[in-house]
């Protein structure tokens, strides 16, 4: 049975800790940092929560539902010459949101001081598929 008091079991942490060389150290360092971080309560900025809603925002309705109709159109070959004009145009406009929300999640990575595959996995973000 394990006996030892918070103090002790402190003092066995840090004698363990003492042995390490400069880099386990610093990988243990690293490690406790992380766990740290996860510990804390989650306080957005203004600034973090307006980028939130801009990563978060996706087409108005009304356009991502044409360009599924004109996506499925083209899919099953029964488009026209207009509406494939049209399917180009909302292509182009899709793919500029996705530009504009991984320039978001980029900035956000910058406030935060963690990389894209970080804020990706934080956020626990699935990637959107414009195909046309």
């Amino acid at each position: 049975m394990n006996t030892l008091t918070h103090g002790q079991q402190l003092d066995k942490i840090y004698q363990s800790l003492a042995i390490l060389n400069v880099i386990e150290l610093d990988q243990v360092m690293q490690e406790i940092i992380d766990l740290r971080r996860k510990k804390l309560p989650t306080v957005l900025t203004h600034n973090e929560t307006e980028l939130l809603k801009k990563i978060n925002a996706s087409a108005p309705s009304v356009i991502q539902k044409r360009y599924n109709f004109l996506v499925k159109k083209k899919t099953n070959e029964i488009i026209d010459e207009d509406e494939y004009q049209e399917l180009l145009e909302l292509t182009s406009y899709m793919e500029n949101l996705g530009i504009k929300r991984l320039e978001y999640l980029l900035e956000f990575g910058k406030l935060k001081n963690i990389s894209l595959d970080e804020v990706i996995e934080q956020l626990q973000l699935k990637p959107r598929l414009y195909v046309a």
